[in-house]
């Protein structure tokens, strides 16, 4: 073969590859969507991947019928309240892989039951952080898993074991960053319901809990405070306070409080243990 021809047949193979490698370069697009971020229990989202170019894809959608699929457009149905994180994962011709969250609001539970329904022992013991004022055991925090034992019939509990009196203990989920997703958003002049259940053979009343907001990019502001809880028995009673949110534009510029967490404090007079679950934040209109 002549250089000449060999040059020839070299330049159109290069042109024919690399026509090749820009038409499959074109044709790689990410794009998933979701037809709401807000959901009734029992309702029914579509979740669409226009995506081009894809070899494969998985969502997963934690909680839902079905919790995943592989199919282009998927309909979900959702039949527990509560923040959903759904993801969609895309392998595309050339092997590279994006993925992509949709966070998702089923009704108007603002908190996700597995943190604070504390059925997710692992999540649970992530999310949920502690402070005692002079550094020692005098609370312990440790979760309970006992079949049917929680307050509504679900397994996982919380249990807080104070082991020395008149010292102030505080647990909370405020430490948690944006990106966790663990607390909750407060939109303004909105009603709030926050509550819990709480039960103990030790003591009739614990100091207080509250709902507040704080994160690197808003500064801490309380909505709800309850002080002190009262008429605790060996029963679980469930403990319920409202309150409103008014104009948050004058507090943060975004018009909405992106962080809002829970925080029980304990200054018991005595040793014992108390229990709490399913921590509640629900928007009420």
């Amino acid at each position: 073969m002549s250089k000449k021809s060999f040059l020839i047949i070299f330049s159109v193979c290069f042109l024919f590859f690399n026509c090749k490698e820009d038409e499959i370069t074109k044709e790689l697009l990410f794009d998933p969507d979701v037809s709401a971020s807000k959901v009734d229990v029992g309702g029914t989202l579509t979740f669409t991947d226009y995506s081009t170019g894809v070899k494969s894809r998985i969502w997963t959608f934690p909680g839902g019928n079905p919790e995943s699929s592989t199919d282009e457009v998927v309909s979900v149905v959702f039949d527990k309240e509560g923040p959903v994180t759904c993801k969609v994962e895309v392998t595309f011709l050339d092997d590279f892989t994006e993925t992509k969250e949709f966070v998702i609001q089923v009704g108007n539970e603002l908190y996700r039951r597995d943190i604070f329904g504390f059925e997710d022992q692992t999540k649970a013991l992530e999310a949920w952080k502690y402070w005692i004022s002079d550094g020692s055991d005098a609370m312990v925090f440790s979760l309970e898993n006992t079949l049917g034992e929680g307050a509504t019939g679900t397994n996982g509990f919380a249990k807080i074991t104070i082991n020395k009196a008149n010292v102030e203990a505080q647990l909370y989920t405020k430490g948690n960053s944006l990106n966790q997703r663990y607390n909750g958003v407060l939109e303004s002049n909105k009603t709030y319901e926050f509550s819990f259940y709480v039960k103990s053979n030790d003591f009739t009343q614990i100091t207080a809990a509250e709902i507040s907001n704080e994160n690197e990019v808003q500064s801490w502001r309380n909505f709800a405070w309850y002080s002190p809880i009262r008429q605790i028995s060996t029963e679980w009673s469930f403990k319920t306070i409202t309150f409103q949110t008014g104009d948050l534009t004058q507090i943060y510029s975004e018009g909405f409080a992106n962080n809002a967490w829970t925080q029980f404090k304990f200054l018991q007079p005595t040793t014992g243990a108390l229990y709490i679950d399913e921590v509640s934040l629900r928007q009420l209109d």
